[in-house]
């Protein structure tokens, strides 16, 4: 292009510059009368209100997905084992509240999707998994009402475990929540100590006026090691055979030790005894163990492998009925992908060696969809 050719077009490009700023200044006042668009009303959202009133919510849905094997037949179940949601106002100091509502198939205070052939029930129930009243006051924590046990490695909510199913101590061993009082003293930043009075195990009423005494102690004496023991004692709520309510004591002792390897490892042991009065007046005890090797693979991806053994020594636990000696033992390897925050897809596999069934060793395998707010 010639240098005039050039020119021409810088001075066309600068006269339609001021051209087109001067338009747009001619119509500016124009624009500025025109009345505006009115704005979208604005507001607090859910999160603001509940953050200003003190509340959370939070929630779960868990879906599985199963196969199961054993000598005689094969099994499979697709189920919604618990949707759920806890609204609570605790604050640091003073009263406060907590409601956790489950729905599900496995909704009631004995959720163990598992143990067998899939979801234990074949309808959606509806649950109050807890739901107390709180005091704080200095050191001091006061709840009423009901809310989960202080037993075990393993908790109903399967947002609190690493493996889909549950373990053998956790359905034969361990209560899963209680109703009564419970007192928490935190005597320090690493020890903390508990007393409470219920009824019975995973019960909302008693038989008559027994009732069960819990104690317990929380220790954590290094940012590795954690140690907690529970123990439980008094009148349960029980049937006997012909499904007749009956009382009688019933007595436990638990333990969970738990060590923080590395920000990758963690390996957890979990102990239990337990006896309870039979017909007759003798009594059936039984004992059991799990352990847990938890591996966290990279930011996504982790591992889990849970051991156990449970040695029923009179045949109770297992069936309700004074038998033979009946030893199960287990093992479960769980693999978790969690791609957010908010989801975790589970996979697994477990097998049962076991006495305590004319059916014999049990396989299976679970697949597991979890969402969490």
């Amino acid at each position: 292009m010639s240098m005039f050719g050039k020119t021409a077009a810088t001075l066309s490009l600068i006269l339609a510059a001021a051209w087109a700023d001067g338009a747009f200044a001619d119509d500016a006042p124009a624009a500025a009368a025109a009345p505006a668009a009115p704005a979208k009303p604005t507001g607090p959202t859910l999160s603001d209100v509940l953050g200003a009133s003190g509340l959370t919510v939070t929630g779960y849905v868990d879906a599985t997905g199963s196969i199961a094997h054993d000598s005689s037949a094969d099994y499979s179940t697709f189920a919604l084992n618990q949707a759920s949601f806890t609204l609570a106002m605790q604050p640091a100091t003073g009263f406060g509240a907590l409601v956790q509502v489950a729905a599900g198939t496995e909704a009631n205070g004995n959720y163990a999707p598992g143990y067998g052939y899939g979801a234990t029930s074949s309808s959606t129930k509806f649950d109050i998994v807890q739901g107390f009243a709180q005091y704080v006051a200095g050191k001091s924590t006061v709840i009423m009402g009901k809310y989960v046990t202080l037993a075990g490695a393993e908790v109903a909510a399967p947002t609190g475990n690493t493996n889909i199913t549950r373990s053998l101590l956790f359905w034969y061993s361990e209560p899963v929540t209680h109703t009564g009082a419970r007192v928490t003293y935190a005597a320090s930043d690493t020890a903390s100590f508990m007393v409470g009075l219920n009824d019975g195990w995973n019960a909302e009423t008693s038989v008559g006026n027994g009732k069960t005494v819990e104690l317990g102690a929380s220790l954590t004496p290094s940012k590795t090691f954690a140690f907690t023991a529970a123990a439980y004692y008094g009148d349960q709520n029980g049937t006997t055979a012909n499904g007749l309510h009956r009382l009688g004591k019933k007595a436990l002792l638990d333990a969970v030790a738990t060590w923080t390897v590395s920000s990758a490892v963690t390996v957890i042991v979990n102990a239990d005894w337990d006896q309870q009065n039979i017909t007759g007046g003798s009594t059936a005890s039984w004992y059991g163990a799990a352990a847990y090797l938890n591996y966290a693979i990279n930011d996504k991806w982790r591992t889990s492998v849970r051991v156990e053994y449970l040695d029923d020594k009179e045949g109770f636990a297992n069936t309700a009925l004074v038998g033979p000696e009946l030893k199960v033992d287990e093992g479960t390897v769980t693999f978790g992908y969690a791609p957010s925050k908010n989801y975790e897809f589970r996979l697994e596999g477990r097998y049962d060696k076991n006495d305590a069934f004319s059916s014999g060793n049990i396989t299976q395998a679970w697949l597991a969809a979890l969402y969490k707010f």
